[in-house]
């Protein structure tokens, strides 16, 4: 178990979790992490102090904090520090710390500079006294016995690392901010004394950043000193991306309303040609790949059989509830492990250990005995939550956490579209790649093929397991346009299957020399990619089982495909 932890761990080697403060520049309107200096508790900075709460209970009886007792955070994870009846009151406040000489970390805390230093002299004189700002964080609450204390900087302008708009921005969006952030930093929640200036998020108030005074964060640092990541607890959730495309791509003065923006009904009624704002007339300029950016869109899949169901018409009552044993998934291998290179990946930090890193994807499960429609037994139906629910049944409306689905029957044929313009050969072909995977170009058995795709919200309960066969058609424009006839097929062709294998190399010679390797499929990448798609080469049955309680608890972080699958000369 430690060397599958150190996997992870080593996927994230050159990061660096620093606490600190964040705060926006009034004279530049820029944002800038600035780590907490050292201390003689604490002689490296960026590194914040702890004082316990058997420490905080006594100087509360010392000192008149306003504040009668200092109970434990409640066990039933409805902890929120600021709205708590004791805790509320000490949340970002300016204290002075005391510590003694031959005594480790914090002795006392003062709410007042003179105090401390009265206390530091009738124990001998012997120690220091350090400004800090009292921060109680909700993360592991039921173990939690200390608070943090955030030195206080002396010059926030001295030693100040530039933070990305477009990651503060990400960071105040509506999909990251959660109830329990707009709860533990409201409005009023500030730490110089006057209202913090936090702006709405998604249209309601509580969790935005303050624009006037510091925030005590955690954050990230890669290897070159940038900040790619914070977050307001020792355990924060790293967004997906730091960046937001439509926004970094598209001039101000022609966005629409985006989901989420505080000036959302201001924009409310404009009407967009998104694709056009950011590319640009990508159709008219010469040259065989002549624009700026390539355009490429999904449609629906759609299908023509009249019967798409299982024959008996019986539904499955699920459980909307993750992760769960039933989760027959593993995370691939991310990126090129090179210095410098930002992590885009969700992950978990908890002041710098990584407990889980990359992308997920869900294995495929499938025993031809159990026949058609595939039904669950008894065990199964009880360690994934479901129910089977035959026809005509009459049974109770499903509740909050629960849905019914239909699933589709095996065979059933859906047809769809990718749309794409302005691409160059390797990038038609990683398209190509995408759909094929690792099948021949005639796409392969459709009813055995050797790798498969896996679709749709029923991947945790084994379903959406999918042969895709891709047709590549071409459209020559100039004959088109020349074509009076006005035919829908005037100047596309299908294209050959040497021209298919043509695109297929071009982004294949690409990869390979990108990730300096003799062959495509030997990229770390690749061969993760290829593993979680097989088909006729899955697990067997078992090896997918539903997990035990005590599996589920054993493995915490599955080992690598290339482990499961038994494939020699594992990274």
């Amino acid at each position: 178990m430690a060397r599958q932890h150190d996997h992870y761990r080593r996927r994230r080697a050159g990061h660096r979790t620093r606490q600190g403060f964040l705060y926006r520049d009034p004279d530049d309107g820029g944002w800038y992490a600035l780590e907490v200096p050292a201390t003689a508790l604490e002689p490296e900075p960026g590194r914040g102090l702890k004082v316990s709460f058997d420490v905080l209970r006594e100087s509360l009886r010392t000192w008149d904090f306003g504040v009668a007792e200092f109970p434990d955070p409640p066990r039933d994870g409805t902890y929120v520090p600021t709205t708590h009846e004791h805790h509320g009151r000490l949340q970002h406040r300016w204290v002075y710390a005391v510590h003694l000489r031959g005594r480790r970390g914090v002795a006392a805390v003062a709410p007042d500079e003179p105090g401390a230093r009265a206390h530091l002299a009738a124990h001998g004189g012997s120690g220091g006294v350090i400004p800090a700002l009292l921060v109680l964080t909700g993360s592991a609450a039921q173990e939690r016995r200390n608070a943090y204390l955030f030195p206080r900087p002396d010059d926030p302008r001295a030693g100040r690392l530039p933070v990305p708009e477009s990651l503060v921005e990400l960071f105040e969006s509506a999909a990251q901010v959660t109830g329990y952030q707009r709860a533990a930093f409201p409005d009023t929640l500030g730490t110089t004394g006057e209202r913090p200036d936090r702006p709405p998020v998604g249209g309601s108030t509580g969790g935005g950043l303050p624009r006037s005074g510091l925030e005590p964060v955690w954050f990230d640092l890669d290897p070159s000193g940038r900040v790619v990541s914070f977050g307001r607890s020792g355990g924060y959730r790293v967004a997906v991306s730091d960046d937001d495309p439509i926004r970094r791509a598209l001039p101000a003065d022609v966005l629409g309303p985006q989901h989420g923006d505080p000036d959302r009904p201001d924009r409310a009624g404009r009407t967009v040609d998104v694709c056009r704002a950011l590319f640009g007339d990508t159709d008219v300029f010469a040259g065989e790949a002549g624009a700026l950016k390539g355009r490429v869109s999904f449609g629906d899949a759609l299908g023509d059989d009249g019967d798409p169901d299982y024959p008996d018409g019986a539904a499955l009552r699920v459980r909307l509830l993750s992760p769960q044993r039933g989760c027959f998934a593993n995370y691939l291998v991310q990126g090129p492990e090179t210095p410098g290179e930002r992590s885009d990946v969700i992950t978990w930090s908890h002041e710098g250990r990584i407990r889980l890193g990359g992308y997920k994807t869900y294995l495929h499960r499938h025993d031809p005995r159990l026949g058609s429609p595939v039904r669950y037994d008894e065990r199964a139906q009880s360690d994934l939550g479901l129910t089977v629910l035959p026809r005509g049944s009459d049974v109770e409306p499903p509740q909050d956490t629960q849905r019914d689905i239909v699933p589709l029957r095996d065979g059933l044929a859906l047809r769809s579209r990718v749309l794409f313009t302005n691409l160059t050969d390797a990038e038609l072909g990683a398209l190509l790649r995408a759909l094929y995977l690792g099948n021949p170009v005639d796409g392969g058995d459709p009813r055995d093929p050797e790798h498969a795709h896996r679709i749709g919200m029923g991947k945790s309960l084994g379903m959406g397991s999918v042969h895709v066969l891709p047709e590549l058609h071409l459209v020559d424009r100039r004959a088109r346009a020349a074509d009076l006839s006005l035919a829908p097929t005037s100047g596309v062709t299908r294209a050959a299957p040497a021209r298919v294998a043509a695109f297929l190399d071009a982004f294949s010679t690409a990869l390979a020399r990108d990730r300096s390797a003799d062959d495509w499929r030997a990229v770390d990448q690749v061969v993760d990619v290829l593993l979680a798609s097989r088909w006729r080469g899955r697990l067997p049955f078992e090896e997918t089982a539903v997990m035990s309680l005590r599996q589920f608890a054993e493995y915490p972080v599955l080992p690598p495909l290339t482990e499961r699958f038994g494939v020699p000369g594992t990274r």
